[in-house]
């Protein structure tokens, strides 16, 4: 009688178990499949929360949002955005090869579900540009490879948006780690006229890359030489 009294309770306190949220329920109550439009819009309801804890700088609760905005809907370009950034970040402290490998990945599908996007695409160039110089640093020759898809990225975001000075600057990164400086410093004017802040210690890099070629004898005797044709 007395199980059955409990479960005379279970009955009566029954619809309120329908009130709980969807994450404290097994296997989501079945509500998960990525098809459903009420899922679409939690699961951009996830995505929003992953950016603001992203732009927060809390990367472990953003991946958490980005993971259910996944869940939710399979082909949401902000999961897949959002996992490409922070394995990208993450690449600074834990096996930078497997993570730029992997964040180029996540942000290349990205790119898919949203081709236009034209701050997307810059993210997906970086990634490259900073796996290439990893792979270079390395000695491994398909640092070439991603450089070139790189800079192909890049001109295809100014093709969509040529007014991002967040695209200038890390188009002169890459021509930086390429040693093309005089192209490197154009670009970073670029990024600075737009707005961007710059970065002092990479310009100081960059200026001394630029003092170094200028004063290689060579170079030297070679200004002089065409000064003087120039002036006769």
């Amino acid at each position: 009688m007395k199980y059955l009294s409990l479960f005379i309770i279970f009955i009566i306190l029954g619809p309120a178990y329908a009130d709980r949220p969807l994450n404290e329920m097994p296997m989501y109550d079945g509500k998960h499949d990525p098809d459903v439009e009420e899922n679409k819009q939690r699961s951009q309801t996830a995505s929003d929360l992953g950016w603001e804890y992203y732009d927060n700088g809390d990367l472990d609760t953003a991946i958490k949002r980005f993971n259910q905005a996944w869940m939710f809907n399979r082909n949401n370009s902000d999961a897949y955005w959002g996992f490409g950034l922070i394995i990208g970040q993450r690449s600074r402290t834990e096996d930078p090869e497997s993570n730029l490998t992997d964040s180029v990945k996540y942000l290349t599908k990205s790119n898919e579900l949203s081709p236009d996007n034209s701050r997307l695409i810059v993210d997906l160039a970086f990634s490259k540009t900073i796996l290439g110089y990893y792979l270079k640093t390395i000695n491994n020759k398909d640092f070439k490879r991603h450089f070139l898809q790189a800079e192909l990225l890049y001109a295809n975001a100014e093709a969509i948006e040529n007014n991002y000075p967040q695209l200038y600057f890390n188009w002169s990164v890459l021509m930086f780690y390429e040693g093309r400086y005089k192209e490197a410093k154009s670009k970073l004017k670029q990024a600075k006229k737009l707005g961007h802040q710059g970065d002092p210690s990479y310009e100081k890099e960059l200026s001394d890359k630029l003092n170094s070629v200028a004063n290689r004898p060579f170079l030297r005797r070679f200004a002089s030489l065409h000064s003087v044709k120039m002036a006769g």
